[in-house]
Parts: structure tokens; C-alpha cells; sequence
């Protein structure tokens, strides 16, 4: 009934020669994707630990502080989890940040001989290529045509919404593993069914333990897809639930038991933990879909059949408008459910089309203008947790189930009785497919760090807290190179900044460290602003935090002999160039 083509038995007698025997044909699909990735980040690998990917840096220099301190933490018997190396000395809670842990573990051998920028930007590139692996993989039990499998695993891999998180450096989305593992366990749990329900969930437990540790908000919005799913099997499929229950219910319970014995201290840390956020983190109406943006491309979109500058006008920033599907695509995916007899295609279109309606989030937004007209995600704004969630991330679930559509269709295209007919449904999906096609604007970024960093340990004691200047920022480009340059200096020093998500005693909300007395008289004397604060309160300011050296490092517009002279005044030290900064003792 669920339209599960049958696998082709081997020809006997056409065994290739041991010589000439092709690899698997998932192994050809991941050399495809490796390229195509390799192709689009093309400006970063004659510069790979000197440059990031991405159009800004202060995700990418973020998420490269996070993948040297996991192993570092590790191997220096520190909490991975905890830590007071950033926002001295209250600490920052790890799991209410985009820590990617597990991307810390499995990147530890890049990070640890060629430094947190080589590690980002292996990480950016693999991404996407595990991403459609996934993808390719879970088609199996409904398309039998590895063709129609690549297409749709370079449709999600390389998608609007994979190119647009790429742009903006967010490591922990384009690995977009998660989406295509569900669609697998959808046939294995729901479809299939499976005589082994306890050993299946435990597997389901570890791997959405797994994915906490790469990124929870994936997690949190595949679980309510998957429930989604499962609501919309039950009611297309009612006769089967009594048959299928018992296993689901075994299955749930090892599922629930094994992941909560696994990640009972990280769970404990985001209910419970220090310096998590004790207010809402962000507006419900920042993250969400601009309904524009579904038949209006960004830059990062080849081809743009409506005036680029529309695009300007839509809700957040182009990293978060990965929302597109185009007129081509849309009328596309409404043919398809309207003329081909195939369950499994329309159950995921409505999937897809539920995953959008929520990714609008708790009101429509048309070209930035809140119109209040109201959507189903607002039941979920008061759920404690989930209603932190951006559901604008939810896009990933409308591409997947967007490149399923297509991998359905481009697999029973052949089997088409009338022969133009052929043609014709060839063309069009082509057509569709190439809307989707992304530009060649990937940027990469300058990321050197200052000499002194490098040479860090000849200059800085182990446990030194270190204030640099300038400070650690929220500022998308380059707010977070301070926190770069700890990392490439082995974590050898602490530092009072950070950029990150907590809260303090006065601030129940952080997304960086709140801007101290010394720091506030920096940027003053550095602007050629009359200073409003007393070298006595900057002094004490810098004692709260604990900081021993004050680092001053040279900027082009900013007036360093007015700097040197204010961080003089305030720790009684006339300061010592070393290098290319200088540094005073406190």
C-alpha cells in the first residue's frame, strides 16, 4: 500500500572482474558530493588556516573556539560541558550554546595539529556531504534508482537552506544528519515494523543522544516532526495502528530509557544548570519564515527570476533565508501530488507543507511587515523550551521532504508509457531542480591571528586571565576574533569576554559579556571620545574579573596611543610591546 518498490535481484553471470568492480554506489554519491562541496568553497582551500568559510566570522571564530575546547577540556581533565575559559569567572553553560561537541571530538585530530580554522572549515565542507550521504541512504526502502537518489541527496545537501546556514557559518546545521536518519526510521518504525522494538529504540536513544551533542534544536524539531509524521500515517493508515502500537510503545520506552540515562547531566544542565538563560533568549517573531522568501531567492541563488532587491526587504538576515522553493519547484511538487497515484509522495508533501506552515512561526511575516495574522506555531511559544526554538529551522524539514518528492517522481520517470511524455517530465524537473542551483558567492574570510597568540606561551603564564583589546563582541564580523585567538593560543589564558548564550545576576539574558568599566574607556579613548569613566572604577573592574594582563592589539581607525595611555592609567604599568600588541601587567 505504501508504494515500496521492489530491490532488483542481480543478473547472474554479470559479476564485474575483481579489477573493474565499481565501488558501492553510495561511496560514488559521497565522492560526488565531497566535489561538488570542495567546488563551492573554492576560496578557502588555497588559505584553509587563514580564512574562513562564510560571509562573516563571528559564527565561524565561535564555533572554532568551541571545537578546540572540547578536546582540550577532555584531555586536560576539564568539563567539556562548563567552562570559565570564557566569561571569567561566572562561566558559560555549554548546552545551551552551539557547542557541537561531538563535531569537537570527531574533529579533534584537524584541530589539534592544524588549528580551530582548519577544523571549521573541514567541518563546513563534510557537512553537507554526510548531510546527502543521509539523504541517499534513506531512500532506499521507497526509490529504487540511485540517479533519482543523488538527485535528491544534492537537492538536500546543497539546497537554499543548506547554502544560506553555509553563508553564515553555522557548522552545527549544515550538518543536517538527523532529517534523513528519521526518514529512514519512519519506514523502520512506522512502516516496516520491526520484530526487535527494544533493541531499535535503544539504537533511536543513542542517536538522538548523539545529536544533542551536535546541535538540540535539531533534535527537538525532528521529534515533533517525527510525531508528526506518525499522527498522519495514523489517520491515512488507521487499520495498522493496533498492529503497529505495541512495538512503537517497547520502542519509545528503550528510546526514552537509553537517552535519558546517556544524557541525564547535559539534560540536567539545560533545566537546571548555572548560567543558563532565565529569560527568553530572542523576539518568537525573529526566527521564523518571511513568506516572501518562498518565491523570492537571495543572492546565494543562481538563478533569481524576480528583482534581487526584494530580497533586502525580507525578515532577518541572509543566513536565516533559506526558505525558498521557487514558483518552479512549487507547482512542480502540487503536479506531482495531484497526477501520480503514490502514497509515500504525498504523505511527504503534506509533511513538507506542515513543516512550512510551522517554520512561519507564531504570526505571518510578509517582506519584514508582522502582519498578526496568527499561525499554528504559537501553541507551541509557551512550551517551556521548545519555545526557544526558531522555527524557521524547520526549513530543512520542507527541503528534505521537497528532494524526496523529487526522488519518487525522477525514479518512476523512465517507466512512463508515452515517450514524449518522457521528455517532457525530464525537462520540467530539470527546470525545477536548476531553480535551486546556488551561486558562486560563498565568501571566505580573513582570519589571521596576531603573532603574539601564536607565541602565546612565551609570553603569558598557564592561568593567566587575559582582556584583550578590542573585546569579544557579539558584532557578526569580527566581534569574536578575540576568542580565535585564544584558541590558536591552546587555551593557555583565560578571558573575562565571550560570545554566548547565559545570563548573570543582573542580566537574566547574555549574548555576550556585559561591556566593563576598562572596556568602556578603551572604546572611548580609541574613538577620541571624552572618557565618562575613572581609571580608579576601570582598575576595579578588571580586578572582578580576575584579569592579570591587559592585551592591547593595534587596529586600523582606532587610536592605540590614546588606548596604550588610558591602559597605562589604569593598571599602573607603562605596558610592553611584544610582537605586534602590547601587554601591562595588572
Amino acid at each position: 500500500m505504501l508504494d515500496v518498490p521492489t530491490v532488483v535481484a542481480p543478473v547472474e553471470g554479470r559479476a564485474w572482474p575483481a579489477r573493474l568492480r565499481r565501488p558501492p554506489p553510495i561511496v560514488l554519491v559521497g565522492l560526488l558530493l565531497l566535489a561538488i562541496s570542495l567546488g563551492m568553497q573554492h576560496r578557502v582551500l588555497g588559505a584553509f588556516t587563514t580564512s574562513t568559510i562564510g560571509d562573516v566570522t563571528g559564527d565561524p571564530d565561535l564555533f572554532g573556539w568551541w571545537l578546540t575546547w572540547t578536546p582540550w577540556a577532555i584531555l586536560h581533565g576539564e568539563n567539556p560541558l562548563v567552562t570559565d575559559w570564557m566569561h571569567h569567572p561566572l562561566g558559560v553553560n555549554a548546552m545551551w550554546n552551539t557547542t557541537v561537541p561531538l563535531l569537537g571530538i570527531v574533529l579533534s585530530p584537524v584541530t589539534l595539529t592544524a588549528g580551530p580554522v582548519a577544523a571549521y572549515n573541514v567541518g563546513m565542507i563534510l557537512g553537507p556531504v554526510a548531510s546527502g550521504i543521509a539523504m541517499a541512504a534513506a531512500l532506499g526502502p521507497w526509490v529504487r534508482r540511485w540517479s533519482a537518489r543523488t538527485v535528491a541527496a544534492v537537492v538536500y545537501a546543497f539546497g537554499p537552506f543548506q547554502v544560506a546556514h553555509a553563508s553564515a557559518g553555522h557548522l552545527n546545521i549544515v550538518w543536517a544528519v538527523l532529517p534523513p536518519v528519521l526518514l529512514y526510521l519512519v519506514h523502520v518504525l512506522f512502516v516496516r515494523g520491526t520484530d526487535t522494538p527494544y533493541r531499535v529504540g535503544a539504537l533511536v536513544g543513542l542517536l538522538f543522544a548523539a545529536q544533542l551533542f551536535l546541535y538540540t534544536q535539531t533534535l527537538a524539531l525532528g521529534v515533533l516532526m517525527l510525531v508528526v509524521t506518525a499522527v498522519l500515517l495514523a489517520v491515512r493508515f488507521p487499520s495498522r495502528v493496533r498492529e503497529r502500537l505495541p512495538g512503537l510503545v517497547r520502542a519509545g520506552a528503550a528510546c526514552v530509557g537509553v537517552f535519558a540515562v546517556v544524557c541525564a547531566y547535559p539534560l540536567w544542565l539545560i533545566l537546571a544548570g548555572p548560567q543558563r538563560p532565565m529569560s527568553t533568549i530572542r523576539d518568537p517573531l525573529y526566527g521564523v519564515t518571511d513568506l516572501a522568501n518562498l518565491v523570492v531567492p537571495t543572492s546565494l541563488t543562481g538563478a533569481r527570476l524576480v528583482p534581487s532587491g526584494i530580497a533586502d526587504t525580507m525578515r532577518a538576515n541572509v543566513g536565516e533565508q533559506g526558505g525558498y522553493l521557487g514558483p518552479a519547484m512549487l507547482l512542480l511538487v502540487v503536479v506531482l501530488v495531484v497526477t501520480v497515484r503514490s502514497t509515500p509522495l504525498r504523505l511527504a508533501a503534506a509533511v513538507g507543507l506542515i513543516s512550512l506552515v510551522l517554520s512561519l512561526g507564531p504570526a505571518i511575516v510578509v517582506a519584514d511587515h508582522e502582519t498578526g495574522f496568527p499561525m499554528p506555531w504559537a501553541v507551541f511559544t509557551e512550551v517551556h523550551l521548545l519555545g526557544e526554538a526558531e522555527p524557521v529551522r524547520l526549513q530543512v524539514v520542507t527541503t528534505l521532504c521537497a528532494a524526496f518528492v523529487l526522488a519518487v517522481w525522477i525514479d518512476r520517470i523512465p517507466a512512463l508509457r508515452w515517450l514524449p511524455g518522457v521528455g517532457l517530465a525530464t525537462l520540467a524537473t530539470a527546470f525545477a531542480v536548476l531553480t535551486w542551483l546556488p551561486a558562486d558567492a560563498y565568501g571566505a574570510r580573513e582570519a589571521s591571528t596576531p603573532e603574539f597568540f601564536d607565541h602565546a606561551a612565551q609570553h603569558l603564564r598557564s592561568g593567566d586571565v587575559v582582556e584583550t583589546v578590542p573585546a569579544v563582541t557579539s558584532v557578526w564580523d569580527g566581534g569574536a576574533r578575540p576568542m580565535r585567538w585564544q584558541a590558536q593560543a591552546d587555551m593557555l589564558y583565560k578571558i573575562p569576554g565571550g560570545y554566548f548564550i547565559g545570563s548573570d545576576p543582573q542580566h537574566p539574558v547574555l549574548i555576550e559579556a556585559p561591556v566593563s568599566a576598562y572596556q568602556q574607556g578603551a572604546v572611548e579613548a580609541g574613538a577620541g571620545n571624552p572618557l565618562t569613566v575613572a581609571p580608579a572604577d576601570a582598575a576595579a573592574s578588571l580586578r572582578a574579573s580576575g584579569v592579570t594582563v591587559v592585551v592591547v592589539v593595534p587596529e586600523t581607525g582606532v587610536d592605540t596611543a590614546a588606548v596604550l595611555s588610558w591602559t597605562a592609567a589604569v593598571t599602573g604599568d607603562p605596558g610592553t610591546q611584544v610582537e605586534d600588541v602590547w601587554t601591562f601587567r595588572v
